[in-house]
């Protein structure tokens, strides 16, 4: 997150207010979230109580949202 300019407060409101939900392999959630400097696609799996981040990335800029 810090080599791609992603704040732990991004990465939070991504998660609590998305603005697109998905789902991908093996169960994994995807949720997506504007900014004023693009896109950012969370993937990350829900256990028990908890979610557990697998990535989080700039979505690219040739994709809608």
């Amino acid at each position: 997150m810090t080599l791609r300019k992603i704040t732990e407060a991004m990465l939070k409101a991504s998660l609590i207010d998305p603005d697109e939900i998905a789902y991908g392999y093996f169960g994994r959630s995807i949720v997506f979230k504007k900014f004023i400097q693009g896109v950012i696609k969370v993937v990350f799996i829900k256990e028990k109580n908890k979610q557990i981040i697998i990535s989080v990335i700039w979505h690219s800029r040739n994709k809608k949202l």
